[in-house]
């Protein structure tokens, strides 16, 4: 402040009076200005008084703008305590108002705010949405089989908390860092058309029956999770970890999966027609009876994958490894299999070759009995052995 005096009272004034006399490389000299330079006197006085104008105007405009952010922050802060207060309410009503002022915080606020609005929202989920179930011990005395059920869809505030959350402009502002963690949650039945769970936690959760229509699960964590009948049509699930899940009857038509980790997954009657698994692992996947017409599979890893009765009539199989994989009864007409080597592969009568290929997996194929074979390595024909080479599962 003494500064600020000091220029405005003693330094201006000067600049004014006694600037055009002693600064710049060329100085007017009074009898000069008596002459006819009394004009460079003037115009030099003008700018100064015009520059001391703008800086005056360019200081008064950044306490404003400082100004407003202290006072917007308050407002945020004001909001932030009564959307905190509704949340708490035993009105369910009064708890859905709390989370949609929590979701305009974290879609309008700065950074930090919408990330300390989108972590209570997290929390709100993880408190109030039930627990996944572990499978019923019949060994146990106290195991209740008769236990009230969970539910089939979500209340109507912990959808409403989810929807929020997964909004994509709901993530414009928060953290990157933040991570969505709802691992161990009971959702069967969640709406997530659409939703942004890029990097989300749902290990061990339910998503039965869930609507993840175009819903984008980049890089999500979904080991162990239970996606029964859920609806992932044309969902982006690239490089996420599906180890374990469970995908039975789900639909995944046009999805992408590029990447993924389907070790071990269970996609019992599963629709993935058209869907995208380049790249993916599906090494000891349960893939019986599993739709994958015009499916790539380009570069997927099928070791000791069960595909037992599996449509894959067009796919896309190139480069794929299938060492151990079972096609017994599996329909491949159309596919392309160009530089896949099907050693180990296990087939039966009923399964159908792309054409032309039927006779060569015949002739490289020992048989195993009860109308299965077991595909041998190039130029190792079983024809002449004796059958079963080797006793059937």
């Amino acid at each position: 402040m003494v500064v600020g005096a000091t220029v405005l009272f003693v330094v201006l004034p000067w600049l004014i009076w006694w600037g055009p006399y002693v600064i710049g490389p060329d100085p007017i000299d009074k009898t000069e200005a008596k002459k006819g330079s009394a004009a460079l006197v003037t115009g030099l006085r003008t700018a100064v008084v015009a520059f001391t104008a703008a800086l005056g105007a360019g200081i008064a405009l950044l306490y404003t703008a400082r100004t407003y952010r202290l006072t917007r922050r308050g407002q945020i802060t004001d909001r932030f305590t009564k959307a905190l207060e509704r949340l708490g309410s035993d009105q369910i009503y009064v708890r859905i108002g709390g989370i949609l002022a929590l979701e305009q915080i974290v879609q309008d606020a700065p950074e930090q705010a919408a990330t300390d609005a989108a972590r209570v929202l997290g929390h709100f989920i993880r408190h109030r949405a039930p627990k996944t179930a572990p499978p019923p011990d019949l060994n146990d005395p106290h195991c209740d089989p008769h236990a009230d059920p969970l539910p089939t869809e979500p209340d109507a505030d912990i959808q409403a908390a989810l929807t929020a959350l997964t909004r994509t402009e709901s993530r414009t502002h928060v953290d990157p860092r933040e991570q969505l963690d709802l691992h161990g949650l009971h959702l069967a039945g969640a709406r997530l058309n659409s939703a942004d769970l890029t990097g989300a936690n749902l290990s061990g959760a339910t998503l039965t029956g869930a609507n993840l229509f175009r819903a984008t699960l980049t890089g999500a964590e979904l080991s162990g999770a239970t996606l029964t009948e859920a609806n992932l049509f044309r969902a982006t699930l690239t490089g996420a970890n599906l180890f374990r899940a469970t995908l039975t009857e789900a639909y995944l038509s046009g999805a992408t999966l590029t990447g993924a980790d389907l070790s071990g997954a269970t996609l019992t009657e599963a629709d993935l027609s058209a869907a995208d698994l380049t790249g993916a692992t599906l090494v000891g996947a349960d893939l019986t009876e599993v739709h994958l017409a015009k499916t790539n599979l380009t570069d997927a890893l099928l070791v000791g994958a069960d595909l037992t009765e599996a449509h894959l009539a067009k796919a896309r199989l190139t480069k794929a490894l299938l060492f151990g994989a079972t096609f017994t009864g599996a329909d491949l007409s159309g596919a392309d299999l160009s530089e896949t080597d099907p050693m180990s592969v296990v087939w039966s009568e009923e399964t159908r070759w792309p054409s032309g290929y039927g006779a060569g997996m015949r002739e490289r194929s020992v048989s195993l009995g009860d109308g299965k074979w077991h595909i041998q390595e190039v130029g190792n024909s079983g024809a002449d052995l004796p059958e079963p080479l080797m006793p059937v599962d």
